[in-house]
């Protein structure tokens, strides 16, 4: 069968809902354009020095520790950095994320948004040539959705959304769990792009969190040791070359 990238996801500010991209230029080991470029945090989290370098996803607000997060929705327009949060599908705020005035809009909403939720005001950053990722290094997570559906159908007996496990490629036609086969620096092929297995993704209490309704209702990371074995979800892959990657790719596995 077939392997095909069915989607590509993006979270510009982390911690907040993904969106998904009609394709992505990729660039030698970087990550997605504009994934994870901005982090929120509090004073309390980081400081009175904010955020000048990449951190430890602890530093900032996050599903784990911030669920109430879920319940937004977002779209972003890259070309203004220009971030619009949505709730119940509407419109609530605009801002541009790289204008002070712009972070001022959107904190502003976060902060009585969350007022019952946070310790300490909001706050948005960012830093020159800087993502991120829950890994320092520059590295796309992969979701192969057949391992996503054996999960719910055969160990949690329910439905269970991707979102959960915020990956930025979404592939199918894969066996399940064939992924996890993969050994380290072996080729992934998409489109025209070369990338290199880095290793499974460890999942952790944030997937526990329903993206719809922002409850922690499955413990993942326990099903995933009761039902598997292990905790992983997904790989870390590097792209070792350029390329321009769209939904209906194929994926080949060298």
């Amino acid at each position: 069968m077939t392997v095909e990238l069915k989607a590509i996801r993006r979270y510009p500010v982390k911690g907040m809902p993904g969106i998904d991209m009609p394709k992505a230029t990729i660039t030698a080991h970087k990550m997605i354009p504009d994934d994870r470029r901005f982090v929120i945090a509090t004073q309390s989290s980081t400081g009175q020095d904010g955020v000048h370098e990449w951190a430890r996803k602890s530093n900032f607000l996050q599903l784990v520790n911030t669920p109430k997060l879920a319940e937004l929705g977002t779209e972003y327009d890259d070309a203004t950095s220009t971030l619009t949060v949505m709730r119940n599908g509407r419109a609530i705020c605009k801002g541009k994320l790289d204008d002070a005035m712009g972070r001022t809009v959107i904190e502003d909403f976060l902060k009585a948004f969350l007022k019952n939720d946070i310790a300490g005001t909001p706050k948005i950053y960012s830093v020159p040539d800087t993502q991120f990722g829950d890994m320092k290094e520059p590295y796309i997570s992969i979701l192969n959705l057949a391992s996503i559906r054996d999960f719910g159908e055969r160990i949690v007996q329910a439905e269970i959304d991707p979102m959960r496990f915020r990956g930025n490629l979404l592939i199918d036609g894969l066996a399940p769990w064939k992924e996890l086969e993969w050994e380290e620096d072996q080729i992934i092929k998409i489109n025209d792009g070369t990338f290199r297995v880095v290793h499974p993704i460890t999942r952790c209490k944030a997937t526990s969190i329903n993206p719809d309704t922002a409850v922690s209702d499955i413990n993942v990371p326990l099903m995933l040791r009761k039902g598997v074995n292990h905790l992983y979800m997904g790989m870390y892959i590097e792209p070792v070359s350029d390329a321009v990657i769209a939904p209906g790719d194929t994926v080949t596995i060298a």
